[in-house]
């Protein structure tokens, strides 16, 4: 059955079967019309009951009935024989119907009837008020028949969940439909409406209500709603595809539009979106919304264009809106990186060196990607060893180098990207101070220069990255003071926040020798606080000159001094990838990641392994016993070991003791407080014959605990 539903102006096929003219139509929905149907949406049907199998030529392929991965059960897809199927490996077969009863656990023909209805489930919109059953004798919704519906959408197209008008007696009434769990119900967490337009676009305009967003979308407009307007939980719907946009917050104009607006302007302020906002004239009538607008032909486009932007509205905290059970319900949202498993989105960051290392032509080399990438996942470049995931307006401010400096570094990296901003101090009037102490308190304080450079960020539509490089002549402030650290990350936070975009700041290393990332995050300048204070924080090392000659021997490459350069994260909040990047200087004097070739090139070699054996037994006999793999593996304590295995990679690590365990010069033993054998020592070793005396603490401890 077809229906179309007119929205606005709007007529639009609908193609789902709809629960309020099925009411009438029960009598027919018997085993034939519920097999037609099902073969109408074969392939979404066996998407749903087997997501392991795959369509392969006329045929859908699968493993068997519980949806295991192969190919011994094949359903046909074509011609007359559409929907039957065969269990080569049972000998089971049957047609759709038989095979929806197999695979759901419907026992034939007692559960028919049962059988039948689940699939009309699936077919069709589902029950409302009272239990339906595929029966003429059912009984009919007192909603009458639906008026509206609206389908929501993620940002590829898939429909999440629908909304459905019912215009009874009584008044209005709406019911939410949620696809993945087939209920009548709001998803968890609720989308927001016309995600696909909101994905490609920088504004946005925010009403109350699918009717008054369709309203505006007819007229070319991006507008969105949250699923129960303003009587939606705010806390509760997924505000994070606005991030970083400007969006235009229309309320109705009325007592609760207001305190809709007021509500729900924070919560875009706190996600990093310029928030504007629509002064409804007054001598509106009372609920005089976005659709009465179009309705009367209003001049809509004057009136977004003169709403007001919103500063500041976020308040202070307020803990009865963070009860545990509302807000952290459910799967949680994964988080957005700018460069996979280094540099979160949204967030502020660190990055570390000493002087003269190249962190400076490195960030500006990721700024250019991050404007240039076109967001294809498979071209996705790789910066600061990680894959960037982030695309969009970056800016680049250098305190330190001029113009002729950046312009022969961007002429090194290429063609340059309309959406790359870079702003060399030195010749914009000198680096001014965006943090220095306040005449009036003595205490930390943003200064003007702070306030304007921070206005015009949170004005660009699509920023995803600031640099500010580096942080000392920005900051006339002293950063020992943890107060001081203290203030600069907040205000870099809140920036990130506000903008939706990573905010990079540079800073340099103190004078002391750092040739692993623990002695790197130890050599940062300043409180210990500026590290704490940010999100994540990455340094550039340059290794020993022994382990230079020795990585660019494995590459072919000749030996210079400050050529080679490791790198990694050496504090994050949370996931993310703490391998340490090998870089090598090319003709540029770019830092070029070749973590990969040296990683190719490194070969088991015998003299090593001798070597290798050694360190396990001295680990083992002071208390601190290696494992294979895991938090106390080999691998993740490598550091450790002699400078030769430093740059070796994990599974190659794990080949060598391998080798060496099969050798049995090495064994795994169960130590003292451990129900596991998995502790690496030599035979005669005090782990292998129990005799080993722990450091405390030490065994379960993760690498993450050691950072």
């Amino acid at each position: 059955m077809q229906t179309t539903l007119t929205i606005g102006t709007a007529a639009a096929p609908f193609p789902w079967f709809d629960f309020n003219d099925a009411v009438a139509a029960l009598p027919r929905l018997e085993k034939e019309d519920i097999r037609a149907r099902l073969l109408d949406q074969l392939e979404s049907a066996l998407a749903y009951l087997l997501p392991r199998g795959k369509r392969r030529g006329a045929q859908f392929v699968v493993g068997n009935l519980q949806g295991d991965a192969g190919d011994s059960l094949v359903v046909d897809l074509d011609g007359a024989k559409r929907g039957l199927w065969l269990d080569f490996a049972t000998g089971e077969s049957g047609d759709a119907l038989a095979l929806w009863a197999a695979v759901c656990g419907f026992i034939l023909p007692h559960q028919f009837d049962a059988l039948l209805e689940d699939i009309g489930h699936w077919l069709i919109v589902p029950r409302l008020a009272v239990p339906i059953t595929v029966s003429s004798s059912a009984p009919r919704d007192d909603l009458g028949p639906a008026t509206a519906k609206w389908n929501y959408h993620d940002a590829n197209g898939k429909l999440l969940a629908c909304v459905y008008r019912y215009d009874p007696p009584g008044g209005k009434q709406y019911r939410p439909w949620d696809v993945a769990s087939r209920s009548m119900c709001m998803p968890e967490p609720r989308p927001l409406y016309n995600l696909p337009a909101i994905a490609a676009s920088n504004d946005v305009v925010l009403v109350e209500g699918e009717k008054c967003a369709d309203a505006l979308m007819h007229l070319g407009i991006t507008t969105t709603t949250a699923m129960g307007g303003a009587s939606t939980a705010v806390d509760k719907t997924d505000w994070t595809p606005l991030t970083g946009k400007t969006v235009v917050v229309w309320p109705d104009h009325d007592e609760t539009g207001a305190r809709y607006a007021d509500v729900v302007i924070v919560k875009l302020q706190q996600i990093g979106a310029t928030v504007r906002r629509v002064t409804i004239p007054e001598e509106k009538p009372k609920k005089w919304d976005a659709a009465d607008a179009v309705a009367q032909g209003f001049d809509v486009v004057s009136l977004l264009a003169t709403s007001s932007p919103v500063t500041d509205a976020v308040q202070p905290m307020d803990i009865t809106r963070w009860r545990a059970v509302d807000r952290f319900i459910g799967e949680p949202q994964a988080r957005r990186w700018l460069v996979e498993g280094v540099f979160p989105q949204a967030q502020a960051s660190l990055i570390a060196a000493a002087g003269g290392v190249g962190k400076s032509f490195l960030l500006l080399a990721l700024a250019r990607e991050v404007a240039a990438f076109d967001g294809t996942w498979a071209n996705a470049p790789k910066v600061f060893g990680g894959a960037l995931t982030g695309q969009g307006v970056a800016i680049y401010i250098t305190a330190e180098d001029d113009a002729i400096e950046v312009h022969n570094r961007l002429n090194a990296l290429g063609p340059i990207p309309d959406r790359l901003y870079v702003l060399p101090l030195p010749d914009a009037g000198g680096a001014q101070p965006l943090f220095a102490p306040d005449p009036a308190t003595r205490g930390p304080a943003t200064t003007a220069a702070w306030h304007e450079l921070e206005r015009q960020l949170r004005a660009m539509t699509g920023l995803r990255l600031v640099v500010l490089d580096p942080l000392q002549p920005l900051c006339a402030l002293d950063l020992n003071v943890p107060e001081n650290a203290q203030l600069v990350c907040s205000r870099l936070a809140a920036l990130a926040a506000r903008t939706g975009a990573s905010v990079i700041v540079s800073h340099h290393f103190a004078k002391r020798e750092a040739t692993t990332p623990e002695q790197a995050r130890e050599a940062i300048r300043g409180t210990g606080g500026l590290v704490d204070g940010v999100r994540s924080v990455y340094a550039l090392w340059q290794p020993k000159e022994e382990q230079a000659r020795t990585i660019c021997k494995s590459l072919g490459e000749p030996f210079e001094r400050g050529r080679v350069v490791l790198g990694g994260v050496v504090k994050a909040n949370g996931q993310a990838d703490l391998h340490v990047t090998t870089f090598l200087r090319d003709a540029r004097g770019l830092l070029v990641d070749r973590s990969q070739d040296v990683r190719r090139t490194a070969q088991p070699d015998i003299e090593l392994l001798p070597e290798l054996k050694a360190a396990i037994a001295r680990a083992a006999a002071a208390g601190q016993p290696y494992t294979k793999t895991g938090g106390n593996g080999i691998y993740e304590r490598r550091h450790e070991l002699p400078e030769a295995f430093q740059t070796v990679g994990k599974h190659r690590l794990a080949e060598w003791v391998s080798m060496l365990l099969d050798r049995e010069e090495l064994v795994m033993a169960m130590a003292e407080g451990s129900k596991l054998v998995k502790w690496l020592d030599v035979p005669d070793g005090p782990v292998a014959n129990g005799a080993a005396q722990f450091v405390t603490g030490h065994l379960g401890r993760s690498s993450a605990g050691r950072r």
